[in-house]
């Protein structure tokens, strides 16, 4: 898993880099997006109209929240920090 680690670093100078952003992103807005669909099963249209939303806007709005969070704090930070935290360092060499 190492290996892969640092393949990865050494091969973001060529634009795979990018694309690993790109694919992360993209992971991370699926998983916030699956989430916020789980947790509209438990909110009422109580709950919902409290916090200004309806089902039809929930989720999109959780995905646009979770969206400009990543585009304002990961855009700007270095492969190697990004990776380290999507690889969970208690599974590194367990393959």
């Amino acid at each position: 898993m190492k290996n892969i680690y640092n393949q990865l670093l050494v091969k973001q100078n060529n634009g795979v880099g990018i694309m690993i952003k790109k694919v992360i992103r993209s992971i991370m807005l699926a998983q916030a997006a699956s989430a916020a669909r789980k947790t509209l099963r438990y909110l009422s249209d109580r709950d919902l109209e409290d916090m200004g939303l309806s089902r039809s806007t929930f989720v999109d709005g959780v995905v646009e929240s979770v969206r400009a969070d990543i585009d304002a704090k990961v855009a700007d930070q270095p492969m190697s920090k990004i990776i380290k935290s999507v690889i969970n360092p208690n599974l590194v060499g367990a393959v």
